[in-house]
């Protein structure tokens, strides 16, 4: 992933050519930072930053618009990505895919891709710019970037869209396999918990 994203492994169009140099663009440009929403549902699934691990999202919790916390603000669509903006080098951000109503934290920044969607989502794993945001955050203890610095922050990406596709159909068939394998993993570990209870009683 590292390698694609510093242009040392580069994918060719169907024909064998090479793609156009990749070009430098601010985030803002390429993706809508917090889009304003003019509908707030009465009642929604709520995700706050325990809801979000390694892009996996667990049991969202159902509020009421007049009991939620004053952090649940960001009006959720298909194909939106949730960047974490408190200790971001952890890295647990979350691909959007699902229907309904969903609201999340405002310790989201809510990115909203104005071309490939499932791309963006991947670069902005990539250490290039993670170290970016990083070098960019204030406090300690809970080192944090604002949606403003976050949306100034400068990327290169491809000039073809038709190379966008490539690396995100690639490296998102990669995160399926991984996202297969940890629930797998974490089945078997509950299927041992419950044998050994068994086992023991």
């Amino acid at each position: 992933m590292q390698k694609i994203f510093a242009q040392k492994i580069r994918f060719k169009s169907a024909i064998g050519s090479p793609f156009p140099e990749w070009q430098k663009k601010k985030l803002k440009s390429i993706a809508i930072i917090n889009p304003p929403s003019s509908e707030f549902p009465d009642q929604f699934l709520y995700i706050d930053l325990e809801r979000v691990n390694n892009g996996i999202l667990s049991e969202p919790e159902l509020l009421s618009r007049y009991n939620a916390p004053s952090r649940a603000q960001r009006v959720l669509k298909k194909g939106d990505i949730l960047y974490q903006t408190v200790r971001p080098y952890q890295r647990n951000n979350l691909f959007f895919s699902l229907d309904g109503d969903y609201v999340a934290s405002t310790g989201y920044a809510q990115l909203r891709a104005k071309e490939n969607q499932q791309f963006l989502y991947q670069l902005i794993h990539s250490d290039n710019f993670v170290n970016k945001v990083v070098a960019r955050c204030t406090g300690t203890s809970y080192p944090a970037i604002n949606s403003n610095d976050l949306a100034d922050i400068s990327i290169y990406l491809p000039s073809a869209t038709q190379e966008q596709e490539k690396i995100a159909n690639f490296l998102t068939a990669i995160d399926r396999k991984i996202e297969t394998l940890t629930r797998q993993i974490e089945q078997t570990e509950q299927f041992k918990k419950g044998l050994l209870q068994k086992l023991f009683i």
